[in-house]
Order: structure tokens, then sequence, then C-alpha cells
């Protein structure tokens, strides 16, 4: 009888406080630890829409320069603008590629195939506000040439570089996160190119 009495006993209040402030650890920690998996599955999608229409857009502005006879570089809205001109005497360009902070590169101010290609800034885990993405630079330049008898080559020759940033309001140290993705390519045109060679041998031959 002394022995089932002393094994019966229940656990006590402060045992009992104890065992409901641990679990209350446990499960907070559960908790945060599931948010911030959620918070990076959230952001990794984001990236990836953000760097297939980089990718994507980089892809179509070097296939048109490809087929371009002529080509003209100025700005507008703070980035580079390109003319390209189909046949090298047209005095209108065929086509104008251009920039803007909230649209993305468009080509003949309207997003590039058919419409479809578009800046991935509105899209699951950004319509609320949570994420935004943006351009931030647009720049196109030609390759510098010190040797006078190269001028026409490194003319031919362009330097596309394109920076979409991503905000997030997932605070760190109480502010607010932002990170740059970096798009470069480089164009060789080639009909551009034999355009100028033959447009500069007339008139040195006139």
């Amino acid at each position: 009888m002394k022995f089932l009495f002393k094994s019966s006993k229940g656990m006590t209040l402060l045992e009992m406080s104890a065992v409901i402030v641990v679990t209350g650890i446990i499960g907070l920690g559960m908790t945060m630890g599931t948010r911030g998996v959620l918070l990076h599955y959230q952001t990794d999608t984001v990236r990836q829409d953000l760097r297939q229409y980089g990718n994507s857009i980089m892809r179509e502005v070097v296939r048109e320069l490809n087929v371009a006879q002529r080509v003209e570089i100025d700005g507008l809205n703070g980035f580079s603008r390109i003319k390209l001109f189909q046949f090298y005497s047209d005095l209108t360009p065929s086509m104008v590629i251009s920039c803007h902070q909230t649209n993305g590169v468009q080509f003949n101010y309207n997003n590039p195939i058919d419409g479809t290609l578009k800046l991935p800034n509105f899209g699951a885990y950004r319509d609320d506000g949570q994420r935004n993405v943006w351009v931030k630079d647009f720049v196109v330049t030609t390759e510098p040439s010190s040797k006078p008898g190269l001028t026409v080559f490194k003319q031919s020759y362009l330097h596309l570089e394109l920076t979409i940033a991503l905000d997030q309001d997932v605070f760190i140290n109480g502010q607010n996160t932002t990170e740059d993705h970096y798009f470069h390519r480089g164009v060789f045109m080639s009909h551009s190119y034999i355009m100028k060679k033959l447009t500069n041998d007339q008139s040195a031959i006139s």
C-alpha cells in the first residue's frame, strides 16, 4: 500500500508550469522557423521570375540588334534608348528599344513578344506590396577604341547592362532589404559593321 501511494503522485504545479513554458518555447520556435522558410520560398519565387525576365529581355534585345543595319543610341527616362534601322539609308527607325522604371524594357513602347514579356512587378507574393520589382538601370555603351583603324569595329560592338532591383519588407535589423540583379550582354552587330565599312569605303573612293 505504501508503494502504491508513492507511485500515484501527480505533477506538481511547478512541474506543470515548466512543461507549459517549454512547450510554448518549442511552439514559438517552430512557428518562427516555418515563417522564415515560407518567406525564403516566396522571395526565391520572385527572384526566379526576375531572373527569367532579365535573361529573356536581353536575349530579345540582342536578337533585334543582330538584324539591324544601323543603330543609334541616346537616352530617355534616365535610361539608354536604342534606335534600330532596318536599312542603313532609312530616315526613321524600324524599332525603338527604350526602358521605364516600372514598365521594364519596351520595344516601340510596348512589351516585347506581343506584350507577353512583362517586368514581373505584379504576381504572387508581390501584389500586396511585400516585394517590389523595378528597373534600376539600363545602359548601352560601345566598346572604347584608341586605335583609329578599329573605330568602326568598336562602334559595332555594344555592351548591354540591365540592373533590376528587388525591394522586400522582410525586416533585417529594422530596415527593408534591397538586392540588385545584374544582367550583361556583349553583342557584335555584324550587319551594322558591314554597312559601315561599305559606306566608308565608298566615301573614300569618291
